[in-house]
């Protein structure tokens, strides 16, 4: 009973940090998108103040940099907590370590894309590192729903990865490779070079570097996105009641869906800020639910293994 009242903070905590965390990467993809990186032209301070005066671009960066110390506060509570409460427990406080370094790693990104006048591969890395914290944060959550129960006598008994386990791993891999493609054909002034939708300019393979990365985003989501659904398709049909599991497919699933629709629709509206900001919020989103059916799965694998391990000794 005392564990699991110690179990509250820690979770609470965690989807504070979650939260945070989603909210930083949208707010990062709105401050691209509206052209405000240079809102704040210094770091870490802002026109050479704490709080400076809020026009508009400038309010739009502050705000991005204000999420980012609410995530790291409750980053380094966070791992406070898992080393108070998880000592025993080593993926919650390999995860729960990883984050905080992540999230020191990020604000030094950010520091060095603002000095770098936002240099495309410094927001790429930015993005990146960005998206691994919220990967982090969801895998510290879950490895501590049921603490202590991976502590299971002689060690963890890992099975081979099977042939889900490689899908799921594919897809996270994948889609980490989409963002970051995204973000790279963003960075270097290609992402509205194709007037049309679905083909680019009514060409199916189009000629000329824009166009021709471009269309290869569209086309790596295509594969990516088999990738996904057919993720979400098995897990609902793995016959597992795991709540988790079957939410986090099912919103993969929608978000997915709708993202193409927003793509789709960025496209014939001419690339409006608005667009392209939902477009990489729920680009987020989809990576979200992805990682969060991802750590559950392996989490309630770990799990099972060894508890059938456990039962056999008895």
């Amino acid at each position: 009973m005392a564990e699991s009242k110690n179990m509250a903070p820690f979770q609470i905590v965690a989807l504070f940090a979650l939260i945070a965390a989603i909210a930083q990467v949208s707010l990062g993809g709105v401050v691209r998108v509206s052209d405000s990186g240079l809102g704040c032209p210094d770091w870490p301070l802002c026109h050479g103040q704490i709080i400076p005066a809020l026009e508009f671009h400038t309010l739009i960066e502050y705000s991005h940099r204000l999420t980012g110390i609410l995530v790291g506060f409750s980053t380094l509570v966070l791992t406070t907590l898992a080393w108070r409460q998880y000592r025993e427990d080593k993926r919650v406080l390999v995860f729960a370590t990883l984050a905080l370094v992540l999230v020191l790693v990020a604000g030094g990104l950010g520091g060095a894309t603002v000095l770098t006048d936002l240099a495309w591969w410094f927001v790429l890395l930015h993005l990146g590192i960005a998206e691994i914290l919220v990967a982090a944060i969801i895998f510290t959550w879950i490895s501590a729903v049921k603490p202590g129960r991976h502590n299971i006598e002689g060690g963890l008994q890992i099975r081979p990865p099977d042939n889900f386990d490689w899908l799921v791993i594919t897809a996270l891999v994948g889609l980490m490779v989409l963002l970051m493609f995204g973000s790279y054909m963003v960075g270097r002034g290609y992402g509205s070079s194709c007037g049309g939708w679905p083909l680019c300019n009514g060409i199916i393979f189009p000629t000329g570097k824009a166009f021709a990365i471009h269309m290869a985003h569209r086309y790596m989501t295509i594969i990516i996105g088999g990738l996904i659904m057919w993720t979400a398709y098995l897990t609902l049909n793995r016959n597992l009641s795991h709540p988790y599991l079957n939410r986090a497919a099912i919103s993969m699933a929608i978000l997915f869906v709708t993202q193409i629709m927003i793509g789709a629709t960025m496209v014939w509206t001419g690339y409006t800020a608005a667009a392209k900001g939902l477009h990489l919020i729920v680009g987020t989103l989809v990576w979200t639910t992805l990682v969060l059916l991802a750590a559950t799965h392996f989490d309630q694998r770990i799990w099972s293994t060894n508890r059938r391990n456990k039962s056999k000794s008895l």
